[in-house]
């Protein structure tokens, strides 16, 4: 159970701490105090989504923590940020999300307007019968089946679909691979022959310069070398007048080496040029075949290497598509037969209790005022001739929770056939009839707390009284917090809580209130009659209520 709920900057509420008792606890107060935002708070703690408007004007983060009493108390705290960011602790250590609710979702259970929205949706009939069946770890199975077997069929579809293709797009991949292959570029390859198809169309030209520089150097008669030589005997024969020209003598006599080896190597490399049309012949056809290759795979050298690769990788797939598709179907095979045990197991556990369920819902209805009406749990599947799922030799749709679909039907009135509950119970029936399946439902259920919101919607009079007994008789084995506007509930309460808002300094807070018992007579009185409460409408109040606690 819980025993503590403490809520900072939440809402409305500035702070506030209430410790929680056994039994049944209604929770009255005005209207617009603040008895919702006070579930809301709770709910919050619990692993539910808050919004950040839920954060006080003006405070940077809301607290809301509880208290809950197990084999030892365990403190569970959730901040909201202004900014719409939670963070969840649990005994003040750090918890992620999925954890906490994991842990929390077993302290409480609510049931509101929203709840009563889920019933309304047919859809979820079938979590109520599984509950009851206690089939949840069967479920949990069935649906991480389901999920792995949905996706090894598309695996498999799209395989099919490949190997469909995979014939024509193989041709293609060794035409491109035999291609890239055949030719078989390397890297740069493309420049460095580029520079050598360059150099071979300018051979003559070459040949022609480096000639003509050789004589210019040191074959022709009026050579550079030869006017060095000249310079250099002239230089020389002054040298005897002035030592200083030795200098200059050196540099030329250095300088008419070189251009004698200059010259001896322009006449060698002149010599060794290959003047050979085939080569460059031989060069440009072999631009143009790593061109065309360029231009169909990606415009470079180093895209015809990444295509290649990625050519190989998608060939080998295909080639393995048959080993694949053997691989998908031997495990969609065995998925399938895992599924059909386990549906199976559903399919009969929903059958041997959906009556049990039905009667003992409409017992609990006769108590609640319902007597007469019937409830009936329709279990039917659905044929489809292309499913791998089978049930009395037929062929059936299937989903995440097995091949069962599952409809709560009512009949609120003797004699009329029973209905789609969906689309016959009324706001109030549909009230009691929850009332009446968690009060089946919770003779099982771990959960110690059950939190009610406004579970009186719709009923007066008898029924009421009827919710109210209900609820008193939960309230045996659970923890009960129960907001109400009915008398007939508060009369039965053990303990009453009083929601009220007072201001200070333009801001709005909540106070909260456990009432003594001349107090309780005053809040019931208000809920019979409003504000006119009277020395009368007290006694009498104070008559209903020990009636109605015997």
């Amino acid at each position: 159970m819980i025993k503590k709920l403490f809520i900072k900057d939440f809402a409305i509420i500035k702070e506030l701490e209430i410790p929680l008792k056994n039994g049944l606890t209604v929770i009255t107060g005005e209207t617009g105090a603040g008895k919702s935002i006070l579930l809301k708070a709770l709910g919050f703690a619990l692993g539910a989504k808050s919004d950040k408007t839920y954060v006080r004007s003006g405070q940077e983060q809301s607290v809301v923590e509880v208290e809950v009493q197990t084999n030892k108390d365990s403190i569970y705290r959730r901040l909201l940020s202004k900014g719409g960011r939670s963070r969840s602790f649990v005994n003040d250590e750090p918890t992620i999300d999925i954890n906490y609710k994991s842990l929390v979702k077993v302290i409480a259970d609510f049931h509101g307007q929203n709840e009563q929205q889920y019933i309304l949706n047919s859809n979820t009939h079938i979590d109520f019968l599984d509950s009851y069946c206690k089939s949840e770890e069967l479920v949990k199975k069935i649906e991480f089946i389901f999920s792995n077997l949905s996706k090894t069929i598309d695996l498999l579809n799209k395989a099919k679909i490949q190997q469909e293709t995979a014939s024509n797009q193989k041709e293609l991949l060794k035409f491109q691979l035999n291609e890239i292959n055949s030719i078989s570029p390397q890297e740069n390859e493309d420049v460095r022959l580029g520079v050598e198809f360059k150099r071979l169309n300018h051979i003559d030209e070459l040949i022609s310069t480096v000639q003509n520089m050789n004589q210019s150097l040191t074959e022709h008669d009026h050579s550079i070398y030869r006017q060095l030589i000249s310079t250099l005997n002239d230089l020389e024969r002054l040298s005897n007048y002035d030592k200083n020209l030795g200098t200059f003598i050196d540099s030329l006599k250095q300088a008419s080496i070189s251009i004698q080896d200059a010259s001896v190597s322009l006449f060698q490399y002149a010599e060794n040029i290959d003047n050979d049309p085939e080569q460059s012949k031989i060069i440009e056809d072999r631009l143009q075949e790593i061109e065309s290759l360029k231009r169909k795979y990606g415009g470079s050298i180093e895209s015809i290497f990444t295509f290649k690769s990625q050519a190989e990788v998608e060939l080998e797939s295909l080639s393995g598509l048959d080993q694949k598709i053997i691989d998908l179907e031997e495990e969609r095979y065995l998925l399938v037969t895992q599924y059909q045990k386990i549906a199976d197991q559903l399919h009969e556990s929903r059958i041997n209790n959906a009556i049990k369920l039905s009667k003992e819902i409409e017992l609990e209805m006769s108590e609640l005022n319902m007597a007469g009406s019937t409830f009936e749990i329709l279990i039917n599947t659905k044929p489809d001739s292309e499913s791998l799922i089978n049930f009395n030799q037929e062929r059936i749709a299937f989903g995440s929770k097995g091949y069962d679909n599952i409809e709560f039907f009512l009949s609120a009135n003797p004699g009329e056939l029973p209905k789609p509950l969906v689309k016959v119970a009324s706001g109030g029936e549909v009230s009691r009839i929850m009332l009446a399946i968690k009060s089946v439902l919770k003779k099982s259920d771990p959960v110690g707390t059950l939190i009610f919101d406004e579970i009186d919607s719709g009923i007066s009079g008898q029924a009421a009284e009827k919710v109210a007994l209900s609820l008193e008789a939960l309230a045996k084995n659970k923890q009960v917090l129960c907001i109400t506007h009915l008398p007939q509930i508060a009369s039965r309460a053990h303990h009453h809580m009083y929601i009220s808002k007072k201001i200070n300094n333009n801001q709005t807070d909540v106070v909260l209130n456990y009432l003594k018992e001349e107090e309780k007579l005053e809040a019931i009185a208000g809920l019979f009659s409003g504000e006119n409460i009277s020395v009368e409408s007290i006694s009498t109040v104070k008559e209903f209520r020990e009636k109605a606690r015997g």
